[in-house]
């Protein structure tokens, strides 16, 4: 494998300049500056024992920062330290400092759609039109991570998007679901101007990748990309799995 393959509509056709925020390789991602500048709120969906992003985005805009994942608790980090990962210990000491429940706050709560039960009981969740209906801010950006269940609030994203000022979103199993990202990308208001494959997804025999980071930014902050041949990954780009370098991709 020397390359990726992606199809043409998912080649950025438009430009603004990037940031990159987090953690050096898995945990950071680019995002539009015009976004950091102008968003009142950030909402992340997917947390893991990784809020690098959140950090820098709120060390950055001094925002309040709402981060939802019902599975991450002391129970999590309890799990590890018991099996020896030490620096679990002082990742959960860094995870509450930063939490404080006043203007950087975990919700425990799921993202999908709300109504959603499982074995009889509703699901204690939260989605995009319920964070919505809460604000009176225009300017919302979201990080989206939430292993495969993202397809689930695509059409809520689509419905909302004059309220968001910018998105970065990982797409999973995107061989199963192009169908679903390509409608997305139709649809939504706001414009792709980044891709970066996540290089610990499978790759297809084809070359195609499981798994996308995409980012998106507001019509107004972009210009028609000049050099129609760039070349991706770019400078700011980092493989997720340092281990295993990027390969460069190619636009059917």
């Amino acid at each position: 494998m020397d390359k990726y393959i992606l199809p043409l509509i998912l080649k950025p056709k438009f430009e603004t300049e990037l940031i990159r925020l987090g953690k050096s390789n898995d945990g950071g991602y680019l995002i539009p500056q015009k976004s950091l500048n102008s968003s009142d709120k950030l909402y992340s969906f997917g947390l893991n024992d990784d809020y690098s992003f959140e950090k820098d985005f709120f060390n950055k805009t001094n925002v309040e920062v709402v981060c939802f994942d019902e599975s991450v608790n002391y129970k999590f980090f309890l799990k590890h330290i018991a099996h020896g990962k030490f620096i679990k210990f002082f990742q959960y000491l860094g995870y509450r400092f930063f939490f404080d429940g006043k203007k950087r706050k975990h919700i425990k709560k799921n993202i999908i759609p709300k109504g959603t039960f499982f074995l009889n009981h509703e699901i204690n969740s939260s989605d995009i039109d319920s964070i919505i209906n809460e604000n009176s801010s225009e300017n919302l950006f979201f990080k989206i991570d939430i292993e495969g269940s993202e397809y689930r609030i695509l059409s809520q994203l689509i419905k909302h998007s004059s309220r968001i000022s910018g998105l970065v979103i990982e797409f999973h199993d995107c061989d199963l679901n192009l169908d679903k990202i390509i409608n997305f990308v139709e649809n939504f208001e706001l414009q792709i101007v980044h891709i970066h494959v996540n290089n610990w997804g499978y790759i297809s025999p084809s070359g195609f990748p499981q798994c996308l980071e995409i980012t998106f930014s507001p019509k107004e902050f972009n210009s028609k990309l000049k050099d129609e041949d760039k070349k991706y990954p770019i400078s700011l780009d980092q493989s997720n799995n340092s281990n295993s370098k990027d390969f460069p991709l190619e636009f059917i």
